[in-house]
């Protein structure tokens, strides 16, 4: 098992679009993705399940990957999470 721990800087948090693009790329890798977030863990997988964690800018999450393709799904994920920055308007 990979963990790494992002400090998540989007102003705007890890809202719906963002949620559903991670998932969408976690779904490509063989092998389990949770995100932490003050002691609360989702599936990686799951759109929703990653919204409820009310993530915000400045949060110290951490990205956990376990199986097969756990080094591409984690180096992948982390440079995703670490660099997402959206204007907004």
């Amino acid at each position: 098992m990979i963990a790494t721990d992002i400090t998540f800087i989007n102003p705007m948090g890890f809202h719906s679009r963002p949620c559903a693009m991670f998932s969408k790329m976690a779904k490509k890798y063989n092998c389990a993705v949770r995100l932490v977030n003050n002691e609360k863990d989702a599936d990686g997988r799951s759109m929703l399940a990653l919204m409820k964690l009310g993530i915000v800018c400045g949060s110290i999450i951490t990205l956990r990957c376990d199986g097969e393709q756990e080094k591409e799904a984690s180096e992948t994920l982390g440079h995703y999470l670490s660099t997402l920055v959206e204007v907004p308007g």
